[in-house]
């Protein structure tokens, strides 16, 4: 969930229904209910009479990597750990997550 924009002040929002999946929040916002952050990656169909807009500011997100606890003796989840903690740093520091 979002806080509202700090260029909105006094604006309190009516929250009457929350939705976690990309897809539930469009069919809500199909149906009438509201307005979402729906980023590109993972999104899917946009239901018709669904308008998406850019957002200009930057947004950030947190990605989290779960591994089982006696998983990290295995090389492979090392180097899966190593490669998003290199990717992690790239962005960091201004650079595309790849290459």
């Amino acid at each position: 969930m979002a806080d509202v924009h700090p260029a909105l002040p006094g604006i309190e929002p009516r929250i009457s229904h929350l939705a976690g999946e990309h897809h539930t929040q469009l069919a809500l916002i199909a149906a009438g209910f509201g307005v979402c952050v729906a980023p590109r990656l993972g999104r899917g169909p946009v239901p018709e009479g669904v308008s998406l807009v850019p957002v200009r500011q930057t947004m950030r997100r947190h990605i989290h990597a779960v591994w089982r606890t006696d998983a990290d003796r295995r090389p492979s989840v090392r180097a899966a750990v190593e490669s998003l903690r290199a990717a992690g740093r790239r962005v960091a520091a201004g650079a595309p997550a790849v290459g």
